[in-house]
């Protein structure tokens, strides 16, 4: 009896040491050896969890050998991703797993799958571009180290999704009236008395949200047509009484300045150009990308893997 206890005592000691030393291995050397991976495997080790749902590490290491693959093939072919770093190409399996969980889950909210006739369009589409099934699995293979069963998988299923989702998105009637009701109510604050350039630092949804919405100068051509056509129509010190929609989303306006300069067409002419210096607040139609990063700002996430 004493002997069974030691060496089953002696089984659990090994076990133990197997497991720490794998955990070691997967969460502080993040290793991709076969032995780490295959045991890793076996534990269904995760990469991250994001409300509730696990994308494991094995996961995690066959996306990375792909991209790696992927980054030779750029080298050898000049291509975009020739001069990605480990830490770039960690994070970008990392966020491309957590984009493909937060697509899924909302996915369900609008009844959205891929089906298999979806997929088979996008793989008729892709083989069209080769001679044979079979050159299109070695370019497969010389890009991601996949064949078409795994790239259909691993890509063409989360693209198909995602494009479906972001339709559904665009079209969707109650997101539609939220972003309007939103910019309404800003224009009515401001209005009232709020700072303009303070409701651009705190609501506006593009890249002049942080100066104030400040637009700088800009002359007709260089705006959206319905942009410019009430821009120029507004008086110096004038803002717009109501919201202005473009193909972005809605804008609320203020010229800040106006002005004429002599300048030269391009036969070499001299001309009047009119000139307007304007600040704007845009309140973005709903869209995919915005969508899925308040998604990801309001879920649970738990990143196992330190790719700093």
């Amino acid at each position: 009896r004493m002997t069974t206890f030691g060496v089953f005592g002696f089984i659990g000691l090994v076990l133990a040491g197997t497991l720490g030393v794998s955990l070691y291995r997967v969460y502080a050397k993040v290793a991709t050896d076969k032995f780490t991976v295959t045991v890793a495997k076996a534990l269904r080790l995760p990469a991250l969890k994001i409300n509730g749902e696990v994308a494991s590490y094995s996961q995690y290491v066959e996306d990375m050998q792909a991209i790696k693959i992927m980054k030779e093939y750029d080298q050898a072919h000049e291509g975009a991703g020739a001069s990605l770093t480990d830490e770039e190409m960690s994070k970008q399996v990392l966020l491309r797993m957590m984009n493909n969980i937060l697509v899924k889950e909302a996915a369900k909210s609008y009844n959205l799958s891929a089906e298999e006739s979806d997929l088979e369009e996008v793989v008729t589409r892709v083989l069209s571009q080769f001679k044979s099934p079979e050159e299109a699995d070695k370019e497969l293979e010389k890009r991601y180290g996949w064949n078409m069963k795994t790239y259909k998988e691993k890509v063409m299923r989360p693209y198909i999704l995602q494009n479906k989702l972001a339709e559904a998105i665009q079209d969707d009637t109650k997101m539609q009236s939220e972003v309007k009701s939103r910019a309404e109510d800003l224009l009515k604050q401001i209005k009232e008395g709020a700072d303009f350039s303070e409701m651009a630092k705190k609501y506006g949804e593009d890249g002049t949200a942080a100066n104030g919405g400040d637009l700088g100068w800009f002359a007709r051509g260089e705006m959206v047509p319905q942009f410019e056509a009430a821009a120029f129509a507004l008086k110096k010190g004038e803002m717009a009484e109501a919201l202005v929609e473009s193909p972005y989303g809605y804008h609320l306006i203020i010229v800040d300045d106006k002005k004429v300069e002599k300048s030269k067409d391009a036969k070499g002419k001299w001309f009047n150009k009119e000139m307007v210096k304007a600040r704007h607040i845009l309140i973005r139609f709903p869209s995919i990308d915005k969508y899925l990063d308040k998604l990801l700002r309001e879920s649970s996430l738990h990143l196992y893997i330190n790719v700093a």
